[in-house]
């Protein structure tokens, strides 16, 4: 999945496939992910690999677009996946506003650039570098969703 095949970036509007090809276990809640991403075939491959592994996907062209979908969203939200820059509401702007929303949303950044030029991005909040591999950000996004699951138990 590496999205240095696929040309320039496109803003064709939000996916609006939240459906999963795989169903959730009876009765367990499928953990939701809020997509943020700017490159429309980008978003489309996360997109669709998320959904394969049973995440419900909420995918926004932008962060203007993903504040609003989480606005709408009745249910809770797990994850957020999002890109660094991006027009009308970029990344870092957008899970600030998250946080305060939803304070136990957990966030996943993607960038194409330079992570060392984004303060809050070494601050501790997990980064993948474009261009990723679909088993690392598989994988990570496992390991942060099994986090929050570990420190909700805990605080039990």
């Amino acid at each position: 999945m590496s999205p240095e095949n696929h040309g320039s970036k496109q803003n064709d509007g939000a996916d609006q496939s939240t459906e999963s090809l795989v169903p959730a276990r009876p009765h367990e809640r499928r953990q939701v992910i809020l997509l943020a991403e700017d490159d429309a075939i980008f978003r489309k491959l996360v997109t669709a690999l998320m959904q394969r592994d049973g995440y419900l996907v909420l995918a926004a062209a932008d962060g203007w677009e993903g504040l609003q979908l989480s606005r709408q969203f009745p249910g809770a939200i797990d994850l957020l996946i999002t890109d660094v820059q991006m027009p009308r509401l970029n990344g870092i702007d957008l899970c600030a506003h998250l946080f305060r929303e939803r304070p136990a949303i957990r966030v996943l950044f993607v960038t194409g650039v330079n992570v060392s030029e984004f303060a809050v991005l070494n601050a501790g909040l997990p980064v993948l570098t474009k261009p990723i591999n679909g088993l690392a950000l598989r994988a990570k996004v496992r390991a942060i969703l099994a986090e929050r699951v570990r420190s909700a138990n805990s605080s039990e």
